[in-house]
């Protein structure tokens, strides 16, 4: 398990149920228990290294992750409603990191519980199309779950 400074006031599966009844989608069982825990925050563990040739990274650092009923920069569910509309429906913003760039996390069945990285500096031409797999260009499927997700993360020394 990582360890996170600044979490969020602590919460309990009856606000995970009313966020995921007013978004309309279920989380991942993993990422709903590190919320349970920690209620997003500043991960001291916060170094992630991902393949994305296509946007020229070798990985990039959260900044924060976003929890429940927390301040509205950080909150989850504050954070679909105003920008939502960057991202293709059944997806999450989960963290973010000092350059304005998101981890996401999907809902859809066939990338269920996956964690994306989205640079929003990065021009789509192609929208998510479920039938063939593809999404738009700024989004990078990094993880196949939140889990293994943490798992990568480490302690940059420098």
């Amino acid at each position: 398990m990582i360890t996170v400074n600044s979490s969020g006031e602590k919460i309990d599966i009856s606000d995970l149920n009313k966020l995921e009844k007013s978004l309309g989608l279920v989380l991942p069982d993993d990422y709903k228990n590190f919320l349970l825990v920690f209620n997003g925050g500043i991960p001291v563990e916060s170094h992630v290294d991902f393949e994305a040739n296509s946007l020229k990274l070798p990985g990039e650092e959260i900044k924060r992750f976003y929890g429940v009923g927390v301040n509205p920069t950080n909150d989850i569910e504050h954070k679909l409603r105003t920008i939502g509309g960057y991202i293709p429906e059944g997806f999450l913003y989960i963290a973010n990191t000092h350059g304005g760039n998101f981890f996401l996390i999907s809902t859809i069945s066939y990338l269920y519980g996956h964690v994306f990285y989205k640079d929003h500096e990065i021009e789509d031409f192609n929208e998510h199309n479920p039938k063939n797999g593809n999404l738009p260009e700024s989004i990078i499927d990094i993880a196949p779950s939140f889990g293994d997700f943490l798992k990568m993360l480490y302690k940059h020394e420098e």
